[in-house]
């Protein structure tokens, strides 16, 4: 039985706004020009889908596995409490889509950059405060 993901959705750096109709309605165009909810709006979102794995993390200490870059795939640590800084310490410095789907224990996603346009599967879990002892 495959597991079900919480949410499953994308997320980018890079503004890509859509065109209103002038019900106010979202259209198929995309804009030159960028109101500024994008990015908010998708934080907003991916802030509450990720609401109750964020809250297990006791540590605010994050394992991110296999982030492709041009010399191969790597795997690090980081301390992050803003969603934010989650959110750009799971990606690359530079323009970059993640494509994300959440469990109740880690995120899985695929992150687009320049050096993996295609993107790459990588996988973001809290880590316990047993497993930063081991760390240190």
């Amino acid at each position: 039985m495959t597991e079900t993901p919480i949410a499953t959705s994308e997320i980018t750096n890079d503004c890509s706004c859509v065109m209103y109709d002038d019900n106010g309605e979202p259209t198929d165009e995309p804009t030159s020009y960028c109101y500024g909810d994008c990015w908010d709006d998708a934080v907003a979102f991916f802030t509450e889908v990720t609401n109750e794995f964020r809250e297990k993390n006791e540590t605010d200490w994050w394992k991110v596995d296999d982030i492709r870059l041009w010399n191969g795939e790597v795997s690090g640590y980081f301390h992050a409490t803003q969603v934010e800084d989650i959110l750009h310490n799971m990606a690359v410095r530079g323009s970059w889509i993640i494509r994300y789907s959440v469990f109740p224990d880690r995120i899985e996603y695929s992150l687009s950059h320049h050096d993996a346009p295609t993107g790459s599967t990588s996988v973001l879990r809290g880590m316990t405060q047993e497993e930063l002892e081991q760390l240190w």
